[in-house]
């Protein structure tokens, strides 16, 4: 099959979104499919996979927007392509997948983080406001035409679209996946052992992490907080540290670590190549999500056998009801951080949750996820 997958910038530090489909586009290319990836640009390349740059042209991120799409939409219709595949709303293309959701859905989480004055405030004057109402226009195009299938990455994200739009016609879950490095047991002891080391921590002392590009959206802020009040509340008997690592600006993260008196249990580490070595050294994975369709974060650190603590405003959520981590409401749910902290601190209670997350690891993988596209884009050609 000829195969565009449809994304606006393909550079894999942007995101899970952008890593996501070099994972999906490498692999349809490994099962050889014809694979071009249509762009406004490109920092990532691969063997077998061709990458498309179409212009960028107009004034404003609207613009940028609109003519992007129209270029996709020429493109759709000089390519040849069997299969349209499309991460953002592009009337035309077969199939769509909203791998950030849907745009009521980030709007209503958005007023939950904010609350509803300062988000009617953001709405009116913020200058996403015209890209944000093309982008809605466009979606709601999109999911009115019953010929387009909608593989949304979760059942929230699904649910979004009934809610929101009326669709539940022509729509199927197909849950996010990652790939994650083989390595064996010794390299991960090694990386654990080293870095704990680096820390200072002790080989039997909860090590916490959290991995996030938007610190805000991510509830780093209120699991700080928790944590500084969990350490509080045990006078001192607490043993655990936490890892921010991430590429948000951390100054006013860590002058808040040292206002609640964790300055010296808080780690801020830069985005690295290296996280599967720092998931190594941790024991439990925090993603305190304000919105999520399904966090790749917590899907890595499942598959690694980390459980993990998320809040029911993401999609992955929905994989930990299994046992492999626990669910608390929102980032401001400091009650159920301090009950999870507490549970996840004990050694035998993570012994329990890390075999639901062996149990349920091999369902993850990009090559599940693949055989549910090639099934679907079967469907679809007849």
């Amino acid at each position: 099959m000829k195969i565009a997958l449809v994304i606006e910038r393909m550079d894999r530090s942007r995101g899970g979104r952008e890593t996501s489909i070099a994972q999906i586009a490498a692999a349809l290319s490994d099962r050889g499919e014809e694979v071009t990836v249509l762009c406004r640009s490109a920092t990532w390349s691969c063997e077998g996979v061709t990458i498309r740059r179409l212009s960028r042209r107009g004034l404003g991120r609207s613009r940028h927007l609109a003519n992007f799409v129209q270029d996709v939409q020429r493109e759709i219709g000089e390519g040849g392509y069997d299969i349209v595949h499309a991460t953002l709303p592009v009337p035309g293309a077969n199939v769509y997948q909203p791998r950030s959701g849907t745009l009521p859905g980030q709007i209503h989480a958005n007023r939950q983080r904010l609350g509803v004055l300062v988000a009617i405030r953001n709405g009116v004057f913020g200058r996403l406001n015209a890209c944000r109402r093309r982008m809605v226009t466009l979606e709601r195009l999109v999911l009115a035409d019953p010929h387009t299938l909608c593989l949304p990455v979760s059942n929230m994200v699904a649910e979004e679209i009934r809610r929101y739009y009326g669709r539940t016609e022509n729509v199927r879950v197909a849950y996010n996946a990652v790939d994650v490095p083989d390595v064996s047991s010794v390299q991960r002891s090694d990386a654990r052992r080293r870095i704990r080391l680096e820390m200072g921590v002790d080989p039997e002392d909860p090590v916490f992490i959290t991995v996030a590009k938007n610190f805000r959206l991510k509830g780093v802020a209120e699991l700080i907080a928790a944590f500084g009040k969990w350490c509080q509340d045990k006078a001192g008997r607490a043993k655990g540290s936490l890892i921010v690592l991430g590429s948000d600006r951390p100054e006013c993260y860590r002058r808040l670590a040292g206002a609640k008196g964790i300055a010296s249990r808080v780690l801020f580490v830069p985005p690295t190549e290296d996280v599967f070595d720092w998931y190594s050294a941790a024991d439990v994975c925090f993603l305190l999500s304000w919105y999520d369709p399904c966090s790749r974060v917590v899907l890595e650190a499942l598959r690694w056998g980390i459980p993990s603590v998320t809040t029911t405003f993401n999609g992955a959520a929905e994989i930990l009801a299994s046992g492999a981590g626990i669910v608390v409401e929102s980032p401001k749910d400091t009650r159920g951080i301090l009950a999870a902290l507490d549970e996840l601190s004990d050694r035998d209670a993570r012994a329990a949750r890390t075999e639901k997350c062996l149990d349920a690891a091999n369902g993850l993988s990009i090559g599940r996820h693949v055989d549910e596209l090639l099934e679907a884009y079967r469907e679809l050609t007849g």
